[in-house]
């Protein structure tokens, strides 16, 4: 066996990544970490609605008191369906939880796990870098890179693809992906409303798809506004008055006059699940893996989850002095981690045929639907455990456990 560069290498900086990193990082091992561009300042204002479960991860690996200040409780969700009668109101009180998730904005979470990652120099960033070719010998991985316009070899036991949903390993692989359209695109902006919004997450569905507010600081909140895709240009480029105007429209009045927005942005939105979590050497996590729609905010908690279980498996495997990239190691995260992708990417699937549409009947039945889910306790407490990311068995990280 070579003497490895690297333990572990992983191929993109993003909050993935790091994370995986940085609940490695009491480990004696060597991560390097392979990343083209990260944007290490504050001033990326967009959101992530974190789970639960995922507070419980970033509390476990260490990193949550520098954003804890930065984060807004999510302490009730409300669910409703434009044009129809039924909602759907859950409670954090009613699992037990003091919140049932959090909203962190992306800039403040990069800059604190960047921040973090100057305490542990056996974690090395390697950037400007970007991988252009993978070879899998039978004991380790050769990775070439191009680092300040040269070519770099490197070697390591495991190569980890949290490069995201265009993922680089992936291509280079040749690793098959299921893929399908949504016909749908997402606005996101920031938007300050007259009524302050009580910690509530609104999730309103719409003839056009989800549209989502998340609390963030003041009286300010997030948005996630699917919207099909013809309809994206004409959004974006309108003024600040017609768009929360229209956006106003399809809401409603909970939270009184919408009164100012932020910069939009718009994504395209598809589902895309590689075929392969692993391959020789080789394990993909994040949006490298899974790629979902943002209804009901599950994608990046899922990639946090793979952090958790991945992070457990390679611990307890160092800590037996056996080969980190051995086939039987791989395979454990495989199967432990099919179950929680099979069952996330379903559940957002189907939401999104069942409420992207404008039937009448539909509506109806989903309005009944709604309206039976709020006077039915153990339905609602099954749908919030299931949101926050407390079912079945979960990594130690998830549980409040350390590694």
């Amino acid at each position: 066996m070579p003497s490895f560069d690297y333990d572990l290498l992983i191929v993109g900086g993003g909050p993935v990544g790091v994370s995986l990193a940085l609940a490695l990082a009491a480990q004696p091992l060597r991560i390097g970490i392979i990343e083209l561009s990260p944007q290490q300042n504050n001033l990326d204002s967009r959101a992530l609605a974190l789970a639960f479960g995922s507070f419980r991860i970033m509390d476990g690996i260490g990193y949550w008191a520098d954003i804890a200040q930065e984060a807004t409780p999510i302490e009730h969700i409300h669910i409703s369906n434009r044009g129809y009668f039924g909602v759907t109101r859950l409670d954090s009180t009613q699992i037990r939880l003091p919140a049932l998730g959090y909203v962190v904005k992306i800039g403040s979470l990069t800059q604190a796990i960047y921040q973090r990652l100057k305490n542990f120099p056996q974690i090395e960033l390697i950037c400007p870098a970007k991988i252009i070719q993978i070879q899998n010998k039978s004991d380790y991985i050769q990775a070439q890179i191009t680092l300040n316009n040269e070519i770099h070899t490197l070697s390591t036991q495991l190569l980890i693809a949290a490069d995201g949903v265009h993922s680089v390993v992936r291509q280079l692989l040749q690793i098959p992906v299921y893929k399908t359209g949504y016909d749908q695109t997402a606005i996101i902006t920031n938007i300050e409303t007259e009524h302050p919004h009580q910690f509530t997450a609104f999730e309103r569905f719409t003839d056009t798809g989800p549209l989502a507010l998340l609390p963030l600081a003041k009286d300010y909140s997030n948005v996630v506004w699917t919207v099909k895709n013809s309809q994206a240009p004409y959004l974006t480029a309108i003024s600040d008055k017609e768009f929360l105007s229209r956006l106003q429209d399809q809401f409603g009045n909970r939270l009184g006059k919408f009164i100012h927005a932020d910069q939009r942005y718009a994504f395209p939105l598809q589902l895309i699940k590689t075929r392969q979590l692993i391959s020789n050497r080789v394990v993909f996590i994040g949006n490298a893996a899974h790629n979902l729609h943002p209804v009901a905010g599950q994608g990046f908690n899922l990639g946090l989850r793979d952090v958790a279980a991945l992070a457990e498996v390679l611990t307890h495997t160092h800590r037996q002095n056996k080969d980190l990239g051995n086939q039987t190691v791989l395979a454990t995260y495989k199967q432990w981690r099919q179950w929680d992708h099979r069952i996330v990417t379903q559940f957002t699937d189907t939401l999104i045929h069942l409420f992207s549409n404008n039937y009448p009947l539909w509506g109806l039945s989903r309005g009944l639907g709604l309206a039976t889910l709020d006077i039915c306790p153990l339905f609602k407490k099954t749908l919030m455990r299931q949101a926050v990311g407390l079912i079945r068995r979960q990594p130690k990280l998830v549980q409040g456990l350390s590694l």
